[in-house]
């Protein structure tokens, strides 16, 4: 499924008759393993996708109070090494949260959702973010997390477009990739940054 989508094919436009054909199955084995194709997606929202959030969390130090110099940058260039070594996830991920499936869309919701919560928690433990009540804190992590999946696509194009083989040589391509890096991490530092220096109570007047 994930080697189809990747092809620029949606979750929702791809029959059963493919999948099986692609795994070399009769149709009648995929009801072996799943109810229908929405339960495929299902799972592979929660177990594949859930399991690759969660080496990244591990990796990023997630639950534990953290110091190290340079945090955010090196945050983000853990991040889309993770992108890099599982491309099909996150290209799966980053285009189904908005696609024709309501099963995906709310597993891959439920999944983002919790991974705030996670995050929100773990900004609780950080000096830089005490100050701050949980219900920003949480606010704060779900922009994170948001801002961090915007750059997804962008990376993946920039990594693995067919494009760039007439287009550009790969000192170019690598040029590029550091520019967007720089960037990202420029986003990033202008977030927490400010939220370093959020005071939670500051009103918020949606009309005059």
């Amino acid at each position: 499924m994930l080697d189809l989508c990747i092809t620029g094919q949606s979750f929702s436009s791809i029959s059963l008759r493919q999948v099986t054909r692609e795994v070399g199955v009769v149709p009648t084995a995929f009801y072996r393993h799943f109810d229908d194709m929405e339960s495929l997606g299902e799972a592979l929202v929660v177990e594949e996708l859930g399991g690759t959030l969660a080496i990244l969390r591990d990796g990023l130090q997630i639950g534990r109070k953290r110091s190290f110099d340079r945090q955010i940058a090196k945050s983000i260039q853990l991040f889309l090494q993770t992108v890099n070594a599982q491309p099909r996830y996150w290209q799966f991920l980053v285009s189904e949260r908005f696609g024709g499936s309501e099963a995906v869309r709310k597993a891959i919701s439920n999944l983002i959702k919790m991974h705030g919560k996670i995050l929100g928690e773990d900004l609780a433990l950080q000096p830089a973010f005490t100050h701050i009540n949980d219900y920003d804190r949480r606010l704060l992590a779900e922009a994170g997390v948001n801002m961090f999946f915007s750059w997804i696509i962008d990376w993946l194009e920039l990594t693995y477009s067919e494009e760039h083989d007439d287009e550009m040589n790969p000192a170019e391509i690598e040029e590029k990739k550091q520019l967007m890096l720089h960037n990202c991490t420029r986003q990033a530092q202008m977030l927490f940054y400010g939220a370093y220096n959020w005071k939670s109570s500051e009103k918020t007047q949606l009309n005059d």
